[in-house]
């Protein structure tokens, strides 16, 4: 069977095609512990992951990168989230809610969303979709030997690439919300708590200082500190 790149639509023959592939490669991580049911759960978003993001150009056999990142994405999961490549927090997390929408969709719809109802579902462009999936194969890839990372070598998601589908009213578009995210991850630690109480939370600065052990004027001046250095952050951006 052949795989074309940037694959649209995953049919119900591509994953009955390489179902034996992951049933079998789940069964190497039997001794994990994990659930078997629960390896070949995670296996099918490699497989899906590998059929949206291949590319022949590449010179690399679709079965060869697919046992990548099907075994990366099992790896990955038995692992509890290890990295050797530091990706963004956020886009974990995003790439989580990913993985929960394609689990829920298989379930209701018997089938797998393609690419296009992905972006649909989080109003992210297919390009931004497919980037972020890219931070899988980034973490993933380490663990193959040195020719195959020289493949993946420019793999690591391109974060300007990651966009809003469509601008809704009163929400900040995603390239916004990752600004604004990038510039609070390089703040203090005790610059994000106090911004992280006040504005997420909704607490007074009384109520903050109290939480911090600290006096609510030096609340006051790390907020203000905290604030400028965002301002300068994103505009730098």
């Amino acid at each position: 069977m052949a795989v074309e790149t940037n694959t649209q639509k995953i049919t119900d023959a591509q994953i009955k095609e390489y179902q034996p592939l992951v049933k079998s490669i789940a069964y190497k991580f039997i001794n994990s512990g994990e659930p078997l049911e629960d390896l070949e759960q995670v296996g099918y978003i490699g497989l899906i992951n590998a059929i949206n993001l291949y590319n022949q150009n590449r010179g690399i056999k679709f079965i060869t990168y697919a046992t990548w990142l099907i075994s990366g994405e099992i790896r990955h999961y038995i692992r509890d989230k290890h990295q050797v490549i530091k990706i963004p927090c956020w886009m974990l997390k995003l790439n989580k809610k990913i993985d929960e929408f394609i689990i829920s969709y298989k379930k209701e719809k018997n089938k797998f969303p393609s690419l296009s109802e992905i972006s649909e579902k989080f109003n992210l462009t297919e390009e931004g979709i497919k980037e972020i999936l890219k931070a899988r194969e980034a973490v993933q890839i380490v663990s193959l030997d040195q020719e195959q990372r020289k493949y993946s070598s420019d793999g690591y998601p391109k974060i300007e690439n990651i966009k809003s589908k469509n601008y809704e009213t009163f929400k900040l578009p995603m390239e916004d919300i990752i600004a604004l995210k990038t510039a609070f991850s390089s703040l203090k630690k005790l610059q994000r708590k106090v911004i992280y109480y006040i504005f997420e939370k909704d607490l007074t600065q009384a109520k903050t200082a109290k939480k911090l052990a600290i006096s609510q004027r030096q609340v006051s001046r790390i907020k203000v500190t905290a604030l400028k250095e965002l301002k300068e952050s994103i505009e730098r951006d």
